[in-house]
């Protein structure tokens, strides 16, 4: 048993799936009626399931070795060991093929690209410094409407933000859409601050986690990427893509955070010596937002992110995302080479 197990966990990890058929059966259907399940489930509580399976996991995996290691004598302990691993590698399997079944088979769905109006030819270096300058245009002129009353909570963002949510996937396609998550703070924050992580979802229950470091005008963007996670869009570009179509889709405060996400990796994309004047055609407001999010990630230590990178591009390319964590930047792509996103960004201010 456990051998077969093990065999059906590396046969589906190394086996081609059609992605048509991951997208019209899986990502589309039983994704979507597991998601609409387990999430509102998940949401009872006010705290992170996953920080307890987390603990759970590691805490009982070290007493198991612990104790059967001091369970047989000398004579016999390598074989418990190599019984051991045996065991750890069926369990570690078996997790993989749950993992597969509950969110991991999206990894493996149709681009994003295919089901937009998506032209590469679209992404010019004229059409990268339009949208720059108007995104800092649209920073400047929601500034005041979005600091003007408090940020919502996490709690309240489901509420304020659920029907964008809806829409932005009903705008990219979808019949059944993903229902919102409760946000919630996790134990892992100190080593989200440090990794330089804003926040993930747990992929066995299906919840959201977000680094409570994160600033109140970030919030809505980073809830809405995780959501678009929740939704099935498992590729960091794509989910930030669809994270930016809610906030765009909402009230002043989602959309001045949705900007506030996009504008840097529109200027970044820039040749550098066009940087300045875009930079300097930002008011004063966002440019103390932008300066309160560098003092947060000032926080993060180099070698931590470093590794937590490195551990996470190894994740997305064993996922089958050819581009590991490079994925990121590629929303800029989809902005500018799809109509909607082109249409999007003219009409949302």
């Amino acid at each position: 048993m456990r051998l077969t197990v093990i065999l059906l966990a590396v046969g589906l990890a190394v086996v081609p799936t059609p992605a048509g058929w991951v997208e019209s059966l899986y990502s589309r259907q039983v994704y979507l009626l597991t998601q609409n399940f387990l999430t509102p489930l998940s949401s009872l509580t006010g705290f992170a399931l996953f920080d307890g399976f987390l603990l759970i996991v590691v805490v009982g995996s070290f007493s198991w070795w612990v104790l059967t290691w001091r369970r047989f004598g000398r004579g016999r302990r390598w074989r418990a060991a190599g019984q051991m691993a045996i065991d750890t590698a069926a369990a570690l399997s078996a997790a993989y093929l749950v993992f597969l079944m509950v969110w991991g088979f999206n990894y493996r769905r149709e681009p994003l690209t295919a089901k937009l109006d998506f032209d590469q030819r679209r992404v010019t270096p004229q059409a990268l410094t339009e949208l720059a300058t108007t995104a800092v245009a649209h920073l400047n002129g929601l500034y005041a409407d979005a600091h003007r009353k408090p940020w919502s909570g996490l709690d309240g963002l489901p509420g304020r933000m659920g029907p964008a949510f809806a829409a932005a996937q009903t705008e990219l396609g979808a019949r059944r859409t993903a229902v919102t998550g409760l946000p919630k703070p996790t134990l892992l924050t100190p080593y989200f601050r440090r990794a330089g992580i804003d926040g993930m979802i747990n992929p066995f229950s299906l919840e959201v986690l977000i680094n409570s470091a994160v600033l109140e005008f970030e919030r809505p963007f980073v809830v809405a990427h995780e959501w678009a996670h929740l939704a099935g869009y498992a590729d960091e570009s794509e989910a930030s893509f669809v994270g930016w179509l809610t906030c765009l889709r909402g009230d002043a405060a989602s959309r001045y955070s949705g900007w506030l996400f996009i504008t840097p990796h529109l200027i970044g994309h820039l040749d550098p010596d066009s940087r300045p004047e875009i930079w300097e055609s930002m008011d004063e407001g966002p440019l103390a937002d932008f300066r309160a999010v560098s003092e947060r990630v000032s926080a993060v230590v180099p070698v931590v992110q470093q590794n937590a990178n490195r551990v996470y591009d190894r994740y997305l390319r064993a996922n089958r995302v050819d581009a590991g964590v490079g994925s990121y930047g590629l929303v800029v792509d989809l902005v500018l080479g799809s109509r909607l996103g082109q249409a999007v960004s003219l009409s949302q201010g």
